[in-house]
């Protein structure tokens, strides 16, 4: 992205990492704009921990005006978990990749690079 972000994360109110760019932060409340859920999984390949951002919500499931501006969510401050972390660039790195290559171009499926088509497939729900 083009500009530096003010990215932060939290703990929600069932144990979930969230990362995502601070819109605003009052006593209440704290305004994210696309809230991404930080997973730490084992690759199976290699045993070694991995690390990747997950949208909070798909941009599949919002209008069409949302996936190119981003969501904004409300979290209220009685029900997450705040901390002082300084966080290593290549996370925002890749908070930012997640944004910028999904939401903000929102490439055609026929229009995806050779990256994306290789990225880890998630499974959402058993078959």
């Amino acid at each position: 992205m083009s500009k530096t972000l003010n990215v932060t994360t939290f703990v929600d109110h069932i144990g979930r990492v969230i990362l995502g760019e601070v819109v605003s932060d009052t006593k209440d409340t704290l305004k994210i704009k696309n809230p991404a859920i930080v997973h730490i999984g084992q690759n199976q390949q290699t045993n070694q921990i991995q690390v990747q951002t997950i949208p909070y919500f798909f941009r599949e499931f919002v209008a069409a005006s949302a996936q190119k501006e981003g969501t904004t969510w409300n979290f209220s401050k009685d029900k997450i978990v705040t901390g002082e972390v300084e966080l290593d660039s290549r996370l925002i790195e890749q908070y930012e990749k997640l944004f910028t290559s999904t939401v903000m171009s929102a490439p055609a499926p026929q229009q995806r690079t050779a990256a994306v088509d290789k990225a880890e497939v998630i499974k959402l729900f058993d078959e």
